[in-house]
């Protein structure tokens, strides 16, 4: 059976599980890109207002810069989603030499898991980040708007980060390389 194998393949009931989660992942990206750039084109549309009404009408768009800054940050954890999705994040390659060629597919592995326990402990951290500032009820200066929508978009990057990463652990065939121009093999 296929969950026996150490690499995660090759059984009859591996490709179906293989394909179904290939194309939850990718509906899944679609969506985080979607909302990356949408929050990127958010950026610039309130800049460019904010500025163009600087220069013609002496008066900027009221909370441009403060709500630029919120769509910086949704578009930047979103991005570190995109990353880690296409296998394009930053890996240690340090340890690499010092490991035996064979053992290549275990240490990808194991990094696999490492990510998705670290990613896992910074969604929690963070999920009580955001509990805390709903709790405290706490607002952002001069808009007056709760910050903690703004601030969901942490716990869900990590999570995303984990589930991923424990995808690839599981099934490293669905490991994109990040090699690729189209973000590897997803």
């Amino acid at each position: 059976m296929a969950a026996d194998r150490p690499d995660g393949g090759g059984g009859p009931a591996s490709p179906p599980i293989q394909s179904t989660i290939r194309h939850a992942l990718a509906w899944l990206l679609t969506i985080e890109a979607a909302v990356a750039s949408l929050a990127f084109a958010g950026v610039a549309a309130l800049i460019l207002f904010d500025v163009l009404g600087r220069e013609f009408f002496n008066k900027g768009l009221f909370g441009a810069q403060k709500y630029a800054v919120y769509a910086t940050v949704v578009a930047g954890f979103l991005g570190l989603v995109l990353a880690t999705a296409t296998g394009r994040h930053l890996k240690a390659e340090v340890a690499r030499p010092l490991t035996p060629p064979g053992w290549d597919a275990v240490v990808e592995r194991l990094s696999d898991l490492v990510s998705a326990a670290m990613f896992i402990v910074l969604g929690v951290v963070a999920l009580i980040y955001v509990s805390e500032t709903f709790a405290a009820d706490e607002r952002a200066a001069v808009l007056y708007i709760p910050i903690w929508p703004m601030q969901l978009v942490l716990p869900y990057a990590f999570f995303s980060c984990a589930l991923r990463h424990l995808v690839f652990a599981a099934f490293p065939a669905l490991r994109p390389d990040g090699n690729a121009e189209t973000g590897g093999g997803m």
